[in-house]
């Protein structure tokens, strides 16, 4: 029902996503049936969500923050619209069962035509403890009929005040990113100097290599989060190869020493 992203590791989420099923007073104050996927921003006035205002007239009148659904690369900066509100509509159904019964949607994620929104972005802008902004992305699919909010990962450009483009993982200078690990169960990333494996996984071999394919440091992790150091590194793109049994996948992070 709520899932949350903590992305400056202050104990306070930055974004939080709902999942709601509700009854309330709708149009001519009838009593409507909601189910909606909302995604909003907190912690920071500062933190923002990439999107825009929907204002429907009738009946009193009724505001709408709308996140925008972008596909791959676009730029997330500056220039674009950000609303800090808690609870924006990503996808929701409004049902009105009284003669005649009435359902409206509303929402860029809600698929219509029955087409699922697969493997767009959710631009976002957070601020950190310095006051600094940073800009990224998180990747996501609505399907099931605007029920089901699938988040696949995330990633957001290190330098302040720098833009991002979505789906990119590298970026022009350094970029904190959660890659998506089906196949392992993994989740493989970089911070400072530092590669962070989090698996629900036993006995994943793993070997860190330049991009020359000159080998770094290998070795074993079980279940749980593990912290690889790699302070004599030279910063820059490193790749992470992970192996279970016969089942390989291989990560890029940045390292920065």
């Amino acid at each position: 029902e709520s899932f949350g992203i903590d992305l400056d590791d202050d104990g306070l989420n930055d974004f939080n996503f709902f999942n709601k099923s509700f009854t309330t007073t709708v149009w001519n104050g009838a009593q409507g049936e909601i189910s909606a996927i909302f995604a909003g921003a907190f912690d920071n006035m500062e933190n923002g969500l990439a999107g825009y205002i929907a204002y429907y007239s009738g009946y009193g009148g009724t505001t709408y923050f709308r996140p925008h659904a972008l596909s791959e690369n676009f730029s997330v900066n500056e220039y674009i619209n950000f609303y800090n509100a808690n609870y924006q509509t990503v996808a929701m159904i409004i049902y009105e069962p009284d003669f005649p019964p009435t359902t409206i949607r509303r929402g860029d994620w809600y698929p219509l035509y029955g087409y699922d929104i697969t493997n767009h972005f959710l631009g976002f802008r957070f601020e950190d403890e310095s006051s600094n902004k940073r800009y990224g992305w998180i990747r996501c699919s609505v399907i099931d009929s605007g029920r089901t909010l699938i988040i696949h990962d995330y990633a957001y450009e290190s330098k302040p005040d720098t833009p991002i483009l979505t789906g990119d993982t590298i970026g022009d200078t350094t970029t904190v990113s959660i890659e998506e690990g089906e196949l392992f169960g993994l989740a493989v990333y970089g911070f400072g100097n530092s590669v962070f494996i989090n698996t629900a996984l036993k006995n994943v071999q793993y070997k860190i290599m330049n991009l020359q394919g000159e080998e770094l440091l290998n070795g074993q992790v079980t279940s749980g989060s593990s912290k690889l150091d790699l302070n004599t590194a030279a910063t820059g793109i490193y790749l992470i190869e992970c192996r279970q049994e016969k089942l390989r996948k291989t990560f890029k992070v940045f390292i920065e020493n």
